[in-house]
């Protein structure tokens, strides 16, 4: 992803007041830039994230916090607040985009809604890698 591509993302987020936006106070761009992977987890073939994301680019936004906030980790109930936010944030990203008589801002917020469920099942590894790294590294 382009450096420029990464500000629209970030000034989007910004411009939405997306729950927790204030994460990206936190870091530099080029930080941001190492953190955030787009749509699906780190472990995933690149070529598929880069699918996805094109698949979902309304929800490139909401993935960007949520990326940070995978990134810096937590108990489990702060990771099951994260994948609830991206749900919420999806919504708002998906009433943003859309007019309520377009199906595509249904099928973005349900697209969130499952993006959270399979975060929920399938992220804890993700989430706590942070501290396994860390817990390695000493």
């Amino acid at each position: 992803m382009s450096l420029d591509t990464l500000k629209e993302l970030i000034f989007k987020a910004r411009n939405l007041q997306l729950e927790h936006v204030e994460i990206l106070d936190k870091y530099s761009i080029t930080q941001v830039e190492s953190i955030y992977n787009g749509i699906g987890p780190d472990r995933f073939p690149a070529i598929i994230r880069k699918a996805l994301n094109k698949l979902h680019p309304t929800l490139q936004v909401v993935a960007l916090i949520h990326d940070l906030e995978y990134h810096e980790g937590g108990t489990r109930e702060q990771f099951t607040e994260s994948n609830d936010r991206f749900y919420r944030n999806g919504k708002t990203a998906a009433f943003a985009a859309y007019s309520w008589y377009d199906p595509r801002r249904y099928l973005v917020w349900n697209k969130a809604r499952q993006f959270r469920n399979l975060c929920q099942l399938f992220g804890w590894k993700g989430w706590t890698k942070t501290e396994e790294q860390e817990g390695a590294a000493t």
